[in-house]
């Protein structure tokens, strides 16, 4: 059973949800927006569902409210915003402006985000950027989740990849997506739910394929396409933790314990303002990959953030529940 809600009211029941667990106002705010974001993107396990990780991580400490990131120039072109063990999504709001003017001054950038909790829906920080015209690449480690190369136990996050293309007069492409073969909490749901999950998602404590959830919680996902997804894994773990954020063998849990995860997160910007029609080209190139070759893609889909979003009636009541919680 589902609600219609307004994404401004989702908005403001987030970010109270927030409050009341004992984040910072500013925290709280840009919390929500990005919640409701994954919402409105269709990144649903990444949206309202996962927020309750969040709240729970104020509530238990993995996640330190009320803390300044700052930001950090060690070269021309880099920017690191230290997040002191805060949430991403401020550390990016606050070293915005800077990755933008190192952008558009050297007409590339790079931003790397330390010592964070979960990145969230990684789309947003590419989204962003896509949308005030640049060309965008994020990736993102997380605490180890995910086998590699044959390896019996958990060594890598699920480390996801996003990238988004600006595309004048229309809404952006954007592509996120985990490089393990499914993401985390949908095999905490299915464990939860009792249901087994598919085959090739992950292996149990024994390094075996297993199609059990339980057993899979207490494995190791599996990344997608075998080797192939494993390089890409760990081509995202060694960008995301390069300048200083935990590597994923060395986070703790970031749904449980008191410890922070302490990941990190790589943001790579292009102005293809220094490309003459760079945006442009780039936009015609994706309409004749679909209008003459038949390539179809959900990205490809020119849509706007709807305001009415459909919410699961069982997240509206814990949302609203978790709104009049004492801190």
């Amino acid at each position: 059973m589902t609600i219609t809600i307004s994404a401004t009211d989702l908005t403001a029941l987030c970010a109270q949800a927030a409050r009341t667990a004992g984040a910072d106002h500013n925290a709280a705010d840009s919390l929500a927006t990005a919640t409701v974001a994954a919402e409105q993107a269709g990144k649903r396990a990444v949206g309202v569902a996962h927020l309750f990780d969040y709240l729970q991580a104020y509530r238990e400490g993995r996640i330190r409210s009320g803390v300044v990131p700052e930001i950090i120039h060690p070269a021309s072109g880099w920017v690191i915003a230290e997040a002191h063990n805060g949430l991403a999504q401020v550390a990016f709001d606050v070293a915005l402006p800077s990755l933008l003017a190192a952008t558009r001054q050297g007409g590339i950038a790079a931003l790397w985000l330390r010592n964070c909790y979960t990145c969230g829906e990684l789309g947003h920080y590419p989204r962003q950027l896509a949308n005030l015209g640049f060309l965008a690449v994020a990736c993102a480690n997380s605490p180890a989740l995910m086998a590699l190369g044959g390896s019996r136990g958990p060594v890598l996050g699920t480390n996801p990849l996003a990238y988004a293309v600006p595309r004048p007069g229309r809404s952006v492409f954007v592509v996120d997506q985990a490089t393990s073969e499914t993401a985390y909490v949908n095999v905490r749901e299915a464990a939860r739910a009792g249901e087994p999950i598919s085959p090739g998602w992950a292996v149990g404590p024994d390094g075996v394929a297993t199609t059990d959830a339980a057993e899979a919680l207490r494995g190791a996902l599996l990344p997608f396409g075998g080797y192939r997804g494993g390089n890409l894994a760990l081509l995202v773990e060694l960008l995301a933790s390069l300048a200083g954020a935990a590597f994923s063998l060395d986070a703790p849990p970031f749904d449980r314990g008191q410890a922070p995860p302490g990941i990190g997160v790589f943001v790579l910007c292009i102005n293809l303002d220094v490309v003459a029609d760079g945006a442009t080209r780039l936009t015609r190139y994706l309409d004749r990959l679909h209008s003459v070759h038949g390539v179809s893609l959900p990205a490809m889909a020119d849509q706007a953030p709807t305001e009415s979003i459909r919410l699961d009636a069982r997240l509206h009541q814990r949302l609203l529940a978790a709104c009049a919680e004492p801190v």
